[in-house]
């Protein structure tokens, strides 16, 4: 299986401090992805929607340069730190047990406090015409960045390692953890590769996206991004071999093209000609735009 992807804007706008250096998952440093894998599911979102909500998302955007979408989708890495969002950290993760298969509210996320319930509240206040543009914006950027966060699978990671930060590996030389390796490592590695396809994509996968979604489809894929974890995330010894670093490429893309393909159907369903179902009572409660 082969993909490439649109390699990122080089307007990083003031992402890269805030999102270089940081080794821990804790309620102030989870990242994911960075902002190269951030802006590609968002692109690959932007391709997948229907016109209407195509259009509205450039319009919150105020410009169609990609460089908005560059920012907007990795903003709340990029003020995590500040005064005015540390309380916005828990939102990046769930801890899952060991023991469970299945992401449960009542047990992960009684607070309301994690990616799974945020990506459900961000995506109802994006769905309100009567905020502010200022707030519809970021509930956008929010949910564009945690429904990539959802998809890197030691972000539904196990609490007793931290989401795999205090597993140490080493990968060519360079000593790392775990979650740095994922977040960081090997994407930064193979990534460069399609840096010269900006603009250029004939391999790139035609995303169809779908135009109903229920909220409550989130818990599945909180819990689907969780068996991931033990499935897939943990080499075989500490030293990180090229095989490993291969599945891992591949399983990094395929995350993206879920989490782009996913995030398309949710602004369908709230933003463009698509619906919400709710079948569950945790869902949020849309409300028209019409």
């Amino acid at each position: 299986m082969s993909i490439s992807f649109f390699a990122y804007s080089p307007i990083r706008l003031l992402l890269i401090v805030a999102l270089t250096g940081c080794g821990v998952l804790n309620p102030a440093t989870a990242l994911a992805w960075g902002p190269e894998g951030h802006f590609q599911i968002g692109t690959m979102a932007l391709q997948a929607m229907d016109e209407q909500a195509a259009t509205r998302v450039w319009n919150l955007l105020g410009t169609s340069d990609p460089a908005a979408l560059d920012e907007a989708c990795s903003w709340p890495d990029a003020v995590r730190k500040t005064p005015e969002w540390e309380w916005s950290a828990p939102q990046h993760f769930v801890n899952i047990p060991r023991t469970a298969s299945q992401y449960e509210r009542e047990r992960d996320c009684p607070d309301g406090q994690c990616v799974t319930e945020s990506i459900k509240k961000y995506a109802g206040q994006l769905a309100k015409p009567v905020l502010s543009d200022q707030a519809r914006w970021q509930a956008f950027a929010w949910l564009c960045h945690l429904v990539g966060d959802l998809h890197q699978p030691l972000h539904t990671g196990y609490l007793d390692d931290r989401g795999g930060n205090n597993i140490q590996i080493s990968y060519q030389g360079e000593q790392d953890n775990l979650h740095q390796f994922w977040d960081r490592m090997v994407i930064r590695e193979r990534f460069n590769d399609h840096q010269d396809r900006y603009g250029s994509n004939s391999d790139h996968p035609a995303l169809v996206a779908g135009n109903i979604w229920d909220p409550a489809e989130t818990d599945d894929w909180t819990s689907e991004s969780h068996a991931l974890v033990k499935q897939a995330c943990y080499p075989p010894d500490e030293v990180i071999q090229s095989d490993f670093a291969d599945q891992s490429w591949l399983l990094i893309q395929e995350q993206w093209i879920k989490a782009g393909k996913r995030l398309a159907r949710i602004l369908n369903a709230t933003l463009g000609n698509g619906e919400v179902e709710l079948n569950r009572e945790l869902a949020p409660v849309r409300e028209r735009l019409d």
